[in-house]
């Protein structure tokens, strides 16, 4: 094998993340060619060696799994929602990465590459704030310092993240909302952080002055809150719904176009209310609420599938087509149509939300999904025949 350190390199670079998207092809490609190649595979062993061993990596079990793979690079792609081919599944496995998603092969012909016209660029950091007198700031392309002043407290951007400082009126509202295909960090003048997803909102006092920190959301947000054990901190959803919480980290879904609503627990301990009903929840735990006011409690929930928004990426893991649709209407800014029924699809895995359209598209339509783009309406056809 040539240029065995530099290949020693890249793999590293896909192992921790870190590699270009020039640098992922270039691996993509040698492993492709390179898939039955000794060399390889004893560079890729000798990698995984030099790495923390996996807890969960079992040897008798995880080999026969990786050299199937290898054969299936031969013939058929496998079917999964990450831009990797066969022989970058084994390498991952080989690297101790399990959490990495293989599924199982596929008998369609690769798909072709989607055309230009499914190349809507992902989302980004930006949002829109509302101040008391309904006058709004755009955030996007601010640059770092105060954005405004609120009744004594003063409204500063920084590194991306809106934060509240100083002692304000309790009396003055403002409301941070997130677009389509946009994201933001927001830190509440208690010292609470508020990670919103796209299509969202937030309404808040510019200072807690009263005997609860109350704020209302619509969408989804990350909440990080400041322990203040004598003022509780308290989220108004929709449908007379609350939670309730002293110090904790927890995730909240309350997009009014999803079937449930839900609430997932990382740390602490919250209280969620619904016209008269109580239900606690443990880290851990996610509770869901559908529109009948029927609690379900879901045990040791995926926590990393509920933050992968949070952390950069898409995850469809277990999502029918119709929820993988709203997520990417929400992220690329689109309208989706379906002609006819939609195909009832389930599909797994996840893809970095730093790609364009066309890339989550090339992945959905090998499971016999079409696409067509008018304008900005991403139209969803009829499953055919993939055999």
């Amino acid at each position: 094998m040539e240029s065995t350190a530099y290949y020693k390199y890249l793999i590293t670079r896909y192992y921790n993340g870190t590699a270009t998207p020039a640098e992922t092809e270039e691996l993509m490609a040698e492993l492709r060619k390179h898939a039955d190649d000794e060399q390889w595979q004893l560079l890729i062993q000798e990698m995984y060696a030099a790495e923390t061993p996996d807890p969960a990596y079992d040897p008798a079990s995880y080999e026969p799994a990786i050299q199937s793979i290898l054969d299936a690079g031969k013939q058929t792609p496998v079917r999964r929602l990450w831009p990797r081919l066969a022989a970058a599944a084994a390498v991952l496995l080989l690297l101790g990465t399990s959490a990495w998603y293989i599924r199982h092969r596929s008998d369609s012909k690769p798909a072709a590459t989607m055309a230009q016209s499914f190349d809507v660029k992902p989302g980004k950091e930006g949002a829109v704030l509302t101040l008391d007198d309904g006058s709004q700031v755009v955030l996007d392309s601010l640059q770092n310092g105060v954005v405004t002043n609120q009744h004594g407290a003063s409204v500063v951007l920084q590194n991306g993240q809106l934060a509240y400082q100083g002692s304000g009126n309790g009396s003055s509202f403002n409301t941070m909302s997130t677009p389509k295909g946009r994201k933001f960090r927001l830190q509440l003048p208690d010292g609470t952080l508020v990670w919103m997803n796209a299509a969202s909102s937030l309404r808040f006092p510019t200072a807690f002055t009263g005997s609860d920190r109350t704020v209302e959301l619509s969408g989804e947000a990350y909440f990080e809150v400041a322990q203040q054990p004598n003022k509780p901190f308290r989220i108004r959803l929709a449908a007379e719904t609350y939670i309730q919480v002293l110090g904790t980290s927890f995730n909240v879904n309350a997009y009014t176009d999803e079937n449930n609503m839900s609430t997932t627990l990382l740390q602490g301990a919250v209280k969620i209310e619904r016209k008269g009903r109580v239900q606690l929840l443990k880290p851990g735990q996610q509770l869901q609420l559908d529109q009948h006011n029927s609690f379900t409690i879901v045990n040791n929930a995926d926590t990393a599938a509920v933050m992968a928004w949070k952390n950069g990426i898409l995850n469809f893991q277990d999502k029918k087509l119709t929820a993988v649709m709203r997520l990417l209407e929400r992220w690329y800014d689109i309208e989706v149509v379906y002609q006819g029924t939609p195909p009832d699809v389930t599909f797994y895995g996840e893809i970095g939300c730093d790609v364009n359209l066309a890339s989550v598209l090339n992945f959905l339509q090998e499971s016999g999904i079409t696409f067509s783009m008018e304008n900005n309406k991403l139209i969803v056809g009829p499953k055919t025949n993939t055999k």
